[in-house]
């Protein structure tokens, strides 16, 4: 590349040279996104033509046909928020190996009840072994926290297990576009096939996140800080009396809005500030459930598994050392270690009989997040042959992380004084596999309908202070109260995906409590 400019005695040509390369930059960066959105609409193209191909052919005798295409790496979130279709769902693992973004669902089934989740699972095993190359395929699912009718959004049902119809699939390998059809009978597999052809028709090729068009302001908590203490009182007496020994108590933070929010602009940071965290967003009846959880509900390869107890919380220092001081604290902080060691020995007890053998670190460790740490103990065990997921889920789904111990007591104890649905928070969201199944727990979440809900929840045990439970709910949704305050006001570009570093905020939210 050659420049050319004035020399300038004043900067030494500094200036005229970096306006060149600017310019340079920005021409040679709009040349080669137009020749990647070729190329991705030559792949889509290429797809269109194998899909018709297959509308003249004999219906195969297997129940489920895929069609794989490469595809260079693009932007997911940004993708997916430039398409209108009705049936849109998002997944990324914590380590960031797997990525799933999808159109439409090849094949689903809506849970009303926990008891419904071992046929549905079986019936997606029974789908995907019908693939060649079943180990790379996968359905999404998610679970409510609790099954009882007050418990449940009537959006979202209880829960959901999808096989995508169209869907990117980013892993270390690359990017694959995919197509999974179903050939139960001939008019199944043929409008499979046309209602993909139909979504790949209507695509935006856009990959740029939607810029920011909104305000909001807090309309209020679901409890309140005085009927929290009030609960917080409760519990103690439970504890008392021997008939609890934690339970995790939430909040939901109403923010109302003004104009328009796009859930997947603000995922997209979120998972910026916290990036060891898996990212998921679901779509049902005009309502997203998205959010960006650091914490692992198990994760199973072959017959091989890993968890962990994630329970235990502090904030983080302003600076190096603080945030060590903080950390040391922490560690040796006798409330939150007697917290995270319910979690871990209940965990533990309830997987040994699933298990050939199961082991779990000798001390805790420290995960960081943006604005908080917590403790945690990994655990890994294999499995004994016959073990399914819907067995792990079973005795896994939810732990004493998000509701408390033991599990029934502390079960009806939310059931009775919570004063709002949890539906999906503190539930489970994740991939279901032949080979590999991963899912999380869904904390550090949000819905987004007409406003906008965050939740948060606290473990409570005997020690606990109710001031300081309620300062930890803050804590928990200060990352993407951040993110909101500095989109509204600009200060975040979430063009083509990049956050940009803050330059001002107008609101102090730690005065919203």
């Amino acid at each position: 590349m050659v420049f050319l400019g004035k020399y300038d005695p004043d900067t030494g040509g500094q200036s005229t040279y970096n306006f060149i390369i600017l310019r340079c930059f920005i021409v040679n960066l709009s040349y080669w996104q137009g020749i990647l959105t070729s190329v991705i609409q030559a792949q889509f193209a290429l797809m269109v033509e194998q899909l018709e191909k297959l509308l003249s052919q004999p219906v195969p005798e297997k129940r489920l046909v895929r069609v794989e295409l490469p595809l260079p790496v693009i932007h997911l979130l940004g993708f997916l928020a430039a398409q209108d279709c009705c049936e849109k769902a998002f997944w990324r693992d914590r380590e960031g190996d797997h990525a799933i973004a999808t159109l439409g669902y090849s094949w689903s089934e809506t849970l009303s009840c926990r008891q419904d989740l071992a046929c549905a699972l079986t019936n997606a095993h029974k789908l995907l072994s019908h693939l060649p190359e079943h180990g790379s395929s996968h359905c999404l699912c998610y679970l409510s926290f609790a099954d009882d009718e007050c418990s449940i959004w009537p959006a979202f049902g209880y829960g959901m297990v999808i096989l995508p119809l169209l869907e990117l699939v980013q892993t270390r390998e690359g990017m694959v576009l995919g197509v999974n059809l179903r050939s139960d009978n001939a008019l199944a597999y043929r409008s499979s096939i046309r209602k993909a052809l139909g979504i790949i028709a209507a695509l935006n090729y856009s990959q740029q996140l939607p810029e920011a068009d909104f305000t909001f302001q807090l309309a209020g908590y679901q409890p309140d800080a005085n009927v929290w203490n009030q609960l917080v009182g409760k519990a103690r007496q439970a504890f008392a009396s021997g008939v609890l020994d934690k339970v995790v108590l939430s909040r939901a933070t109403c923010l109302k809005l003004e104009g328009h929010l796009s859930p997947f602009s603000l995922l997209y940071p979120w998972q910026q500030a916290n990036p060891h965290s898996y990212q998921f967003l679901f779509q049902r009846q005009g309502q997203t459930f998205f959010g960006c959880s650091p914490e692992r509900l198990v994760k199973r390869l072959e017959n091989i598994i890993s968890t962990e107890a994630l329970a235990g919380t502090i904030v983080r220092g302003q600076n190096p050392l603080e945030d060590a001081q903080l950390e040391s604290l922490l560690m040796s902080d006798g409330k939150n270690i007697h917290e995270n060691r319910l979690v871990l020995d209940d965990i533990c007890h309830r997987l040994q009989p699933l298990c050939q053998s199961l082991e779990a670190d000798r001390s805790h460790s420290i995960v960081k997040l943006r604005h908080i740490q917590h403790l945690r103990y990994q655990i890994r065990g294999v499995l004994n042959h016959d073990v399914c997921d819907q067995q792990l889920l079973d005795v896994l789904h939810p732990t004493p992380a998000v509701g408390g111990a033991p599990r029934e007591e502390a079960f009806s104890f939310i059931a009775a004084n919570e004063p709002y649905a949890r539906g999906l928070y503190a539930g489970v969201c994740g991939i279901v596999g032949i080979q590999k199944s991963d899912f999380s727990v869904a904390i550090r979440s949000a819905r987004l309908a007409d406003n906008l809900m965050l939740y948060s929840g606290a473990g409570i045990v005997e020690d606990s202070v109710a001031d300081e439970e309620w300062s930890e709910l803050d804590n928990k949704i200060a990352t993407v109260l951040d993110i909101l305050d500095r989109q509204q006001t600009g200060d975040i570009a979430v063009l083509s995906g990049q956050a940009g570093q803050r330059v001002d905020s107008k609101h102090n939210f730690a005065a919203l409590s």
